[in-house]
């Protein structure tokens, strides 16, 4: 069998640089070429692919006027099992009832039980201390929302609802899921809301075949013979994207 790999590595990232598509061991060389002018510092291992699980989640895009929270798909990347629910912060908020008794300048909380609560600041009433105009001022953070129209506490008034929209503020990750060779893709069931997600080595490796090894510019390591059982995955990880991966492999072992 013949195996050829050619990788560069990312900073600060554990890089897949050969996968053994074998239920045997498999012997292989590899060469880590600093092509940068500063030191990198290089270390070579070898793990099982069940070990690379979903380490981060971000909402690069948190949509708009959501009225639900929107299931969240962790799809693609190689791997099973990762999944995420969404967070939410309002957005707008629209004035149902204008209550009576209110003073400008209340603060209204519109409150879930064990969620941070959005504020609704009062900026004009009449003379009955009903709601004229209202601003959100801030956004809360809703695992659960409220239901609409809301009924707000706090202020010296009673009666006040409002409707509120909603954004993706954040993303949970309920499962890391296992098996990963690139970051899986996030999807919403609904809106315009986008995330991204990161992985990582999440258990030890199985083996180190080097460990921070300060690489000078165009320092090499070569190493020669080295063995990967069934399943096993090789990663490197350096604090630059500056060294050139070679691998190449020449044997199945019985």
């Amino acid at each position: 069998m013949s195996i050829l790999a050619n990788q560069m590595s990312a900073a600060d990232t554990a890089v897949e640089v050969l996968t053994i598509p074998t239920g045997r061991r498999t012997t292989f060389n590899i060469n880590a070429v600093n092509t940068g002018s500063d030191i990198a510092t290089v270390t070579l291992y070898a793990a099982s692919r069940d070990a690379v699980r979903v380490t981060g989640l971000a909402v690069t895009h948190g949509g708009a006027s959501y009225v639900a929270i929107p299931d969240v798909t962790l799809e693609g990347g190689g791997g099973t099992g990762a999944t995420a629910t969404a967070r939410m912060i309002a957005d707008s908020m629209t004035l149902v009832d204008a209550g009576t008794g209110y003073s400008v300048g209340d603060a209204l909380s519109v409150a879930v039980t064990d969620q941070t609560a959005a504020v609704i600041t009062v900026t004009d009433v009449d003379g009955a201390g009903a709601i004229q105009a209202a601003e959100l001022t801030f956004g809360g953070d809703y695992g659960v929302l409220p239901e609409s129209p809301a009924v707000v506490t706090g202020g010296s008034g009673s009666g006040a609802t409002f409707v509120l929209t909603f954004a993706v503020l954040s993303l949970t990750l309920t499962n890391p899921g296992t098996g990963f060779s690139e970051p899986p893709t996030v999807s919403f069931s609904s809106g315009t809301a986008t995330g991204e997600t990161g992985i990582d080595i999440v258990l030890e490796p199985k083996h180190i075949f080097e460990h921070a090894v300060a690489l000078n510019p165009g320092g090499i390591i070569y190493r020669t013979a080295l063995i990967l059982g069934p399943g096993d995955r090789l990663y490197a990880q350096a604090d630059t994207d500056t060294v050139a991966l070679t691998a190449w492999g020449v044997s199945a072992l019985i």
